[in-house]
């Protein structure tokens, strides 16, 4: 709406500029509002981001029962500490009532492929076998 479209409603001009500019500023003010509210849940979006990829990270095995548990009051929004994170997340591991919540830590040392090991000879397999040796190979289930 423009002053033009409110001088047509038959008020005079200058009370309808007065009105303009209070229209004018009320949405302004409702912008800048509404656009501090949405950079706010941008934040808090990033927030939660980065606390569920370190729960990730750590190993959570169910990230949204885990999240409950992180005490957000201690983290800012505007300045994410990882740190800080890092070190809520390990407070939880380490808790002997949250460590449920965690997988543990198994860590696996091979070193390579192992080939299945089988009773039956090395040389055995370069020769052919005959019916009844083969018949007594799978009644051990050897193969």
């Amino acid at each position: 709406m423009d002053i033009k479209q409110i001088i047509d409603l038959g008020i005079e001009e200058p009370k309808a500029k007065e009105i303009y500019n209070k229209i004018e500023k009320y949405i302004l003010e409702e912008i800048k509002k509404q656009t501090k509210e949405y950079e706010n849940q941008i934040l808090d979006l990033k927030l939660n981001m980065a606390v569920e990829r370190q729960l990730f990270m750590a190993g959570a095995k169910n990230i949204k029962a885990t999240i409950a548990l992180i005490d957000f009051s201690k983290l800012n929004n505007k300045n994410i500490d990882e740190a800080l994170i890092k070190q809520m997340i390990e407070e939880l591991k380490t808790n002997e009532e949250t460590n449920f919540l965690f997988f543990e830590d198994k860590s696996t040392d091979i070193k390579g492929f192992k080939p299945l090991e089988t009773n039956i000879d090395r040389h055995t397999h370069n020769k052919k076998l005959s019916y009844e040796e083969l018949c007594k190979y799978y009644e051990r289930c050897i193969f």
